[in-house]
């Protein structure tokens, strides 16, 4: 059984989608409830330097794979036999 190694990222965009949502909402709540001070300014600030932070990691550590690569499971493994692991 062989897939290529792209699929891994299905989860990771979806994660990503969610997260962008209760961004979104996050925003919208701040817009219209919060009061304008220096804290709510602050926290949003931090809110989105950790977005931008992991974003870029993530961007870093996944530029040079090679996405096209196939990932192969179980293909030498023979359940009949007794010494099969």
């Amino acid at each position: 059984m062989s897939f290529p190694l792209f699929l891994v990222l299905i989860p990771f965009a979806l994660f990503f989608i969610i997260y962008f949502l209760f961004i979104i909402m996050d925003l919208f709540h701040l817009v219209h409830f919060a009061e304008v001070h220096f804290a709510a300014f602050f926290t949003t600030f931090l809110f989105f330097a950790g977005i931008t932070y992991i974003l870029f990691w993530s961007w870093t550590l996944l530029l040079p794979i090679d996405w096209q690569e196939t990932v192969s499971l179980l293909q030498n493994t023979n359940f009949t036999s007794p010494n099969s692991f």
